[in-house]
């Protein structure tokens, strides 16, 4: 994840202008992946975090430069951004964030990638499942590892952001603790 990508490789406008695949309903959903939702669901309630099995051994690397994390916070509630972006650097984290559109498409351009993204799924002009399905298909950016923070904490929200490729569930309201074990959990830091 330090190699210096192409910044033509980190154009993600076309990706967001493209049509969304339809969310996956609960009916047409595996045996497995419905365990692995209800026990997602039932950990989210007991603990406010639930991280999915495939990403749990994940080492990412941090910057080169200074050994820190980079982490994306993407959510329209700028007074939680600015929260998050507060508590987040005092824990040694390099914080970026973005509560729209535009703004999310500049930070994904940015050089380095973060190294993990906080995403809302209520967003004002893209639902936070479809930015997230659309950074899976994208060639550089679909690695980064997604932790979804949101309200939307229902087996069927959590069986589309598994579905789409989700890291992790961190519920709202959320303890800065329960955010803080499934970061480093994403990350491979524990």
């Amino acid at each position: 994840m330090n190699a210096t990508p192409d910044p033509g490789d980190l154009d993600f406008t076309k990706a967001l202008d493209s049509p969304a695949q339809p969310a996956p309903s609960w009916e047409s959903s595996s045996e497995a992946q419905k365990q692995e939702v209800t026990a997602g669901a039932t950990e989210l309630q007991r603990n406010g975090y639930y991280i999915t099995i495939a990403r749990k051994a994940l080492k990412v690397a941090p910057l080169q430069h200074d050994g820190r994390y980079s982490i994306l916070c993407i959510d329209d509630d700028t007074e939680l951004l600015r929260i998050l972006a507060r508590k987040l650097s005092l824990d040694g984290y390099v914080i970026r964030t973005a509560s729209d559109r535009q703004t999310i498409v500049a930070e994904l351009q940015k050089l380095p990638p973060p190294h993990l993204i906080l995403l809302d799924v209520g967003l004002p002009d893209i639902s936070g499942f479809d930015l997230l399905q659309k950074l899976r298909q994208h060639p550089r950016l679909g690695s980064i590892p997604v932790i979804m923070l949101t309200g939307h904490v229902t087996p069927a929200s959590v069986l589309h952001g598994m579905a789409n490729g989700a890291d992790g569930y961190v519920s709202k309201p959320f303890q800065f603790e329960a955010l803080g074990t499934a970061i480093e959990t994403v990350l491979g830091i524990q």
